[in-house]
């Protein structure tokens, strides 16, 4: 018998979906309402994805766009920010801008269903990695060279060109 989300059974599942939503980082939610980081995970991607598309579909396609607009605004915005960080080469501007701007994509992608859900976990899309990636070539940036030979790797990889 699979087990029952401990998310959607929690009393202020409504205030954590909110907070999931908005972004709010899992740790803080985690120590908010005392559940763990990876339920939080499972059920954005298991349960409130489908439940953000069933909203978006029953509210009528004018609250849903409004909502696709404003993401594509940030992704826009974003983008804007990535070509300013590359253009000033700086790299680690560049790479939180990028992690961010691939976090929002993915939400615009699961929020349009371009994105597939079930039993699906791509690594290289959660935040956890995003967060540990970051704070690799963070930690690299005094060293160059090391930061530019992990980057490389870590692309490689992502783009599954890694063997």
């Amino acid at each position: 018998m699979p087990r029952t989300c401990t998310i959607c059974r929690h009393p202020a599942r409504e205030t954590i979906d909110s907070s999931l939503v908005r972004r709010v980082p899992y740790r803080h939610i985690s120590k908010r309402f005392d559940v763990t980081e990876s339920a939080l995970s499972r059920h954005l991607n298991d349960h409130l994805a489908e439940y953000v598309q069933q909203a978006l579909n029953e509210y009528g396609a004018s609250k849903g766009i409004k909502v696709l607009d404003k993401l594509g605004n940030i992704v826009e915005r974003l983008d804007a920010f990535l070509d300013k960080a590359e253009a000033e080469e700086d790299g680690l501007s560049f790479r939180a801008t990028a992690a961010e701007l691939r976090k929002q994509l993915e939400l615009v992608a699961k929020l349009q269903g371009e994105l597939a859900q079930e039993g699906t976990t791509n690594l290289i899309l959660s935040p956890e990695y995003l967060e540990i990636r970051t704070a690799i070539l963070v930690a690299l940036e005094p060293h160059p060279e090391a930061a530019d030979s992990v980057g490389r790797a870590m692309l490689e990889i992502e783009n599954g060109q890694h063997s």
